[in-house]
């Protein structure tokens, strides 16, 4: 294996000679083979190799335990070692994320920091095949285009992955062939979390499929990055060839619906994120509407996130930045219990619908996006819109109220997109900031009788 590990890293060009490599090593069996095949590498590839460890604080003791086991370990091996102790659930609150996604923050900020204390080149971290292989049912599972097909890449930046070429069973066998003892994460066992369930759920089925399955998807990953390779060059080529950017914005000429649909999907996508600055709310329906665009009359128009106007003209379309009232004006609908709206200027597609019996024994959904409320404590109208003077939200079961205005400050949302921000109203009253929080007024408890599910689609992310 550790012939196999280096002829990997070599191939990816994961370490140059005298570069210094941070290891991120949680103790468990993984990271710890991670650190063991990168000593031994350390003198034949000639880098200099240090690591860090992230305590997230949820398992109390246990983590504690595992955090003075890697230091230990380090010790013993002669590794300058920083670790780090933080509150992943409480970050995770505060930030309205999963605790997956808060603790994957946290940590991937304290490798940035170690790597910038350490003088790190490179930041080492312990995916293997099957992590790939997790990643790639995931994204498909969601919803997803050729990027999320790639599953994780060798490296990233200054990310390397030297064990992404091995499985999690050749990664066991090798600690025990060395008989390394490392911790056990017993979260790992709960099914709460999305990827356990894929782990201890979906793969035994697929392996009773292929017993290669690991493999062939890894495979597929790896050919869908080279193809995503391909796509981003044949993409550049076309922007100077279609897109002509001038003083009011970027001209796409008509000429480009010659080309087959995944090149025009690319390029469009390509330079709405130019334009907005980031790809964030950018999805496949905002690029559809692009190319549908291409078909209407001259002088049709329409408004895209990140304050985006795109315009029929003669020649194709063409993409500019709005400002002031311009990029703000539009007419938002009144919302009912049961139906489906489209808010062209956000690319959003809305659908309601009221769930009165049957629902003691449901989760109450933990999607930034889909919504229950307690449909009988909503007192007037349901007004989608943007911010007014007098908007407020209720943030505490005391009925406690904070001004709308406090909140975005509070919540860091910078000012140029907080009149972009939709805003589900009750009069003043703000039930929903779409994409962030809900009124604690209006929350569902168990003394709720109906149900009001809304659903914000902003369509697949075209990656």
């Amino acid at each position: 294996m550790r012939r196999k590990i280096s002829e990997f890293m070599q191939k990816h060009h994961m370490a140059e000679e005298g570069d210094c490599i941070l290891a991120a090593v949680s103790g468990g069996a993984d990271s710890l083979c991670l650190l063991l095949i990168l000593l031994n590498l350390q003198q034949t590839m000639k880098f200099r190799l240090c690591a860090v460890h992230v305590e997230h604080g949820i398992r109390g003791e246990g983590s504690r335990a595992d955090a003075l086991f890697v230091e230990n370990f380090c010790k013993e091996h002669q590794v300058p070692c920083r670790v780090f102790h933080c509150n992943a659930l409480e970050y995770s609150r505060k930030h309205k994320m999963t605790v997956e996604e808060g603790a994957r923050n946290l940590r991937y900020g304290f490798f940035d920091q170690a790597a910038g204390e350490f003088g790190a080149d490179k930041i080492a971290v312990a995916h293997n095949r099957n992590d790939c292989a997790e990643t790639m049912l995931f994204h498909l599972a969601r919803g997803t285009g050729l990027k999320g097909m790639c599953g994780i890449l060798p490296v990233r930046g200054k990310i390397i992955r030297p064990l992404l070429c091995v499985q999690r069973r050749e990664i066991e066998a090798y600690l025990a062939s060395v008989r390394q003892p490392f911790c056990m994460d017993k979260t790992n066992e709960e099914l709460d979390y999305t990827r356990n369930r894929l782990r201890r759920q979906v793969f035994p089925v697929l392996e009773e499929v292929n017993s290669q399955a690991v493999v062939h998807m890894n495979q597929a990953a790896e050919l869908s990055a080279e193809i995503l390779e391909l796509m981003e060059d044949l993409t550049r080529e076309a922007r100077n060839k279609y897109a002509q950017w001038e003083k009011q914005g970027c001209l796409i000429l008509a000429e480009l619906g010659k080309e087959r649909p995944v090149l025009q999907k690319s390029l469009l996508h390509l330079i709405l994120t130019e334009i907005a600055g980031g790809g964030k709310d950018i999805s496949s329906l905002h690029v559809q509407k692009l190319r549908e665009l291409f078909d209407r009359q001259v002088g049709r128009c329409l408004d895209f996130p990140y304050d985006i106007r795109v315009e029929r003209v003669y020649q194709g379309i063409i993409l500019r930045k709005c400002t002031g009232e311009e990029g703000r004006k539009q007419n938002f609908p009144e919302l009912t219990a049961r139906g489906f709206w489209q808010i062209p200027g956000y690319g959003y597609e809305i659908r309601t619908r009221l769930i009165e019996k049957n629902f003691q024994n449901e989760e109450i959904p933990k999607k930034m996006y889909t919504k229950w409320m307690d449909y009988d404590k909503i007192k007037g109208t349901m007004q989608l819109r943007t911010r007014q003077e007098q908007d407020f939200l209720v943030l505490g079961p005391d009925g406690r109220r904070k001004k709308l205005k406090k909140y975005f400050v509070d919540e860091k949302i910078p000012r140029q997109e907080r009149d972009r921000i939709l805003l589900l109203a009750d009069g003043s009253h703000i039930l929903w900031v779409i994409g962030y929080r809900i009124s604690e007024e209006i929350k569902v408890t168990e003394h709720t009788r109906r149900i009001l599910e809304i659903q914000v689609d902003g369509g697949t992310a075209y990656e």
